[in-house]
């Protein structure tokens, strides 16, 4: 039988400023799927930080698992969202919090798709962590699955 929780970064209440975009967080089975709607600013990764935690804690109680970032709408985010992002993927691999394959699906509609994508790859890799990027979904999920 196949688990599932969620969580969204609607769910953090922001002491000062709100942030922008979106991530619902959705574990099936010990796959995490992160659907991120951007653009993104430094206090959606706090919100992140925020309302994460028990879905990780509860996946690495599971053994192995993986994550699949799907990202839609805008992909847009500053150098200092992107910072706080890599501080925040180095943070989970200091603690032990990081998936054993991730897995990145951002279509070319995506708003900022192309300057994006090696950003991402860029603090993925700062934080030690290899990432791989798909056009589809369905291709991600196989690729974790198939890797766990």
């Amino acid at each position: 039988m196949t688990s599932k929780k969620s969580s969204t970064t609607d769910d953090f209440d922001p002491l000062t400023y709100r942030p922008h975009g979106r991530v619902s967080f959705s574990i099936d089975g010990n796959m995490l799927l992160c659907d991120a709607v951007g653009p993104f600013n430094k206090e959606l990764i706090t919100a992140i930080e925020s309302v994460e935690m028990d879905l990780l804690l509860d996946l690495k109680s599971k053994g192995k698992w993986g994550e699949v970032i799907i990202i839609t709408g805008s992909a847009l985010g500053s150098a200092e969202t992107l910072q706080a992002f890599t501080d925040y993927l180095k943070k989970l691999v200091a603690h032990q919090f990081i998936a054993d394959v991730s897995a990145l699906v951002m279509d070319a509609q995506v708003e900022g798709a192309s300057l994006m994508t090696p950003h991402l790859i860029k603090a993925y890799e700062d934080a030690g962590i290899e990432l791989t990027v798909f056009d589809t979904l369905n291709e991600a999920r196989v690729w974790v699955k198939l890797h766990l």
